[in-house]
């Protein structure tokens, strides 16, 4: 029974990291982007380039709170000598980390946007810390694939 309970939590924060994933970079990022390209109005051209990434920030914690909840689950499980998989934890720690390098990342571009402003949109460093964080969106959003469409029971168990 409690096996189940801890898959359910677990399967519930992998949503809110593969959902929120999925939204934020198919429907948030297309609405800015065009806005972002063009030039015309500086003031909200800076404006929508900070609500992009406070809205990606603000995703960015939730989905870290998410995978924090699943390492502990995956404790729990190895403390009350349930099934676990090293395997599971590894990729829940690798996506921790990643989150982590996002989080980083993102006051990276609000501080430079905050610094520089227009000058920051579309410069040469921010595009470098956009692709840096779509990258590392990529690899999180496997790795919680993998987690979610492969249970810890099938995976190599101790």
């Amino acid at each position: 029974m409690m096996q189940m309970v801890l898959l359910w939590i677990e399967r519930l924060a992998l949503a809110v990291i593969v959902g929120g994933g999925v939204v934020m970079a198919a429907g948030v990022r297309p609405l800015f982007a065009p806005i972002l390209a063009e030039r015309g109005n500086a003031a909200l051209v800076s404006t929508i380039e900070n609500l992009s990434i406070s809205a990606w920030n603000r995703y960015n914690r939730y989905a870290f709170l998410s995978i924090v909840l699943v390492i502990i689950i995956d404790v729990l499980r190895i403390v009350a000598g349930l099934t676990f998989s090293y395997w599971h934890i590894a990729m829940a720690i690798a996506i921790m980390i990643a989150l982590l390098g996002k989080l980083v990342i993102d006051r990276e571009l609000q501080n430079r946007l905050r610094e520089k402003s227009i000058e920051a949109v579309g410069s040469t460093e921010q595009n470098t810390g956009h692709r840096r964080v779509e990258l590392l969106t990529k690899i999180i959003l496997i790795l919680a694939i993998i987690l979610t469409v492969f249970p810890i029971e099938i995976l190599p168990t101790f």
